[in-house]
């Protein structure tokens, strides 16, 4: 058994239900200005777990990867939610054309899908979580807190999985 509030955090999801549970719990415990940093391979789940932080916020609109528009917005919930994908991107300088600080330091919930190009545009403090595939179905999630925001958020959320 996993001593609560120790770091990082990790966890075995059974299936995409289960990764989607734990961004239900996610959503439900997000602050404005929160930010998630999600890193792991194609198919390893990320867009999954987005889908259950935009339920945990009471969205009822279907979130799907904007690999393609970079951005999407959805906000008919309790706060937006940013999802943006920086696969496509080649430099940090790319993501500041995005108006990426807009969506970082704004009222809504930032989730992005491969943020390693633009490590030196990212808030110091954010919750880092990478995805591996471990089978067909499961996936390894672990959770890596910056800050004492993002350590609270996980002992919190420890308490719920």
């Amino acid at each position: 058994m996993r001593m609560i509030g120790s770091y990082p955090f990790d966890l075995i999801s059974s299936d995409v239900a289960h990764t989607r549970r734990v961004g239900v719990h996610l959503g439900h415990l997000a602050r404005p200005g929160d930010v998630f940093l999600l890193a792991g391979e194609l198919g390893a789940g990320k867009t999954h777990l987005t889908q259950g932080i935009a339920q945990g916020l009471g969205i009822t609109q279907w979130v799907t990867s904007p690999s393609f528009a970079l951005i999407n917005e959805y906000p008919n919930g309790r706060l937006t939610l940013y999802h943006i994908d920086l696969y496509r991107l080649e430099s940090a300088a790319e993501a500041w054309g995005l108006g990426l600080d807009e969506y970082l330091y704004g009222p809504g919930v930032s989730v992005i899908e491969w943020p390693e190009v633009a490590l030196d545009l990212l808030p110091p403090e954010h919750l880092w979580i990478d995805l591996a595939i471990i089978s067909d179905t499961r996936r390894e999630i672990q959770m890596r807190p910056t800050g004492p925001r993002y350590r609270e958020l996980v002992a919190e959320l420890q308490t719920h999985l």
